[in-house]
């Protein structure tokens, strides 16, 4: 279960980073890019502690 849930934390970074090169270059909107990017550290944050979890359990 943890495994899927990083797993699914790893899409939502994926798809936040497409958003943001959407955003900054070909919108030119860097303040919906600035909101994107501390969306994507949560994740990415999120992600690294299940990333641990996972790593200890073995």
């Amino acid at each position: 279960m943890i495994s899927n849930l990083l797993g699914d934390h790893e899409a939502v970074i994926r798809f936040l980073r497409d958003d943001l090169t959407t955003c900054a270059e070909k919108h030119n909107d860097m303040g919906t890019s600035d909101f994107l990017t501390g969306l994507m550290e949560q994740h990415e944050k999120m992600a690294w502690m299940l990333r641990v979890f996972l790593h200890g359990q073995r």
